[in-house]
C-alpha cells in the first residue's frame, strides 16, 4: 500500500518544482497561491488514498486496469501429499482470507487445524494474460495437533480463472517436503475471522473477480 507520508512527499515535490519555476519566472508568492498549494496537496493525498483503498474496486475502473478483485473470503479444498500413518489424508476444507488494495495484497489461509499468514504476496499478470496470486507463508498449527503437525513455511500460487466455475486454482509446497493443490470455488465479500465461521457461513456465492462483478 502507498503510505500517506509517501503520497504527501510526492505531491510536495511536485508543488516545490512548480514553485521553483514560478520564482524563476518572477511570479510573486502571494498568500492565495500558497493556500492553493496546501489545498492541492491535501486533495491529492485524499484522492490517492481513496483510489488505493476503494475506487480501484469499481467495475468501471477495473475495466481499464484489468485488475481482478479478490478482496474478501474464499473457500474450497486443499489436497495434500502428506501421509498420516502411511495413508493419504482426505481433502481438507480450506479458507483464504484476502486483503487487497490497489497496490498490495495479503493472504491468510485457514483450516480447522492451522492457519498461515503470507509474508510476501504478489498479484502478477502473466505474458499470456492470466493473473497469478503468489505468496510465501508461515504456517502455525493449533497446539492440540502439533505432536503430528509442526510449524512450517512454504509457498503457494493460484491462477485466477476467467469464469465463475474456475475460481482460484493452483499448487503449494512446504519445507516439510510436502506439496499439494488448492481449489477455491466460493467467495464472500465478508472477511471471516476463522475457518469455522467461513465454512459454516451462508453468504458465499460463485466468484466473479473481474470487472463485471
Amino acid at each position: 500500500m502507498i503510505e500517506r507520508k509517501t503520497i504527501q512527499i510526492i505531491v510536495a515535490i511536485v508543488a516545490a518544482v512548480w514553485l521553483i519555476f514560478a520564482l524563476l519566472e518572477g511570479q510573486p508568492l502571494l498568500p492565495t497561491p500558497l493556500k492553493l498549494y496546501s489545498v492541492g496537496v491535501t486533495a491529492a493525498t485524499f484522492a490517492f488514498l481513496a483510489y488505493e483503498r476503494y475506487l480501484w474496486k469499481w467495475p468501471l475502473v477495473r475495466r481499464f486496469t484489468g485488475l481482478p478483485n479478490l478482496d474478501g473470503t474464499w473457500r474450497g479444498t486443499l489436497v495434500s501429499s502428506y501421509l498420516r500413518d502411511g495413508q493419504p489424508i482426505p481433502p481438507i476444507p480450506t479458507v483464504l482470507r484476502i486483503k487487497q488494495t490497489a497496490a498490495s495484497i495479503s493472504v491468510t489461509l485457514m483450516t480447522a487445524e492451522s492457519s498461515s499468514i503470507s509474508e510476501q504476496a504478489k498479484l502478477i499478470r502473466e505474458a499470456d494474460g492470466r493473473w497469478r496470486l503468489s505468496w510465501l507463508y508461515a504456517n502455525t498449527p493449533r497446539q492440540s495437533v502439533r505432536h503430528r503437525s509442526e510449524r512450517h513455511q512454504g509457498a503457494c500460487y493460484l491462477y485466477i480463472g476467467s469464469s465463475s466455475a474456475d475460481g482460484l486454482r493452483g499448487e503449494y509446497f512446504t519445507d516439510r517436503l510436502t506439496l499439494g493443490e488448492l481449489h477455491m470455488t466460493e467467495w464472500s465479500s465478508h472477511k471471516h475471522d476463522s475457518a469455522d465461521s467461513a465454512l459454516a457461513g451462508g453468504d458465499f456465492r460463485a466468484p466473479r473477480p473481474f470487472a463485471d462483478s
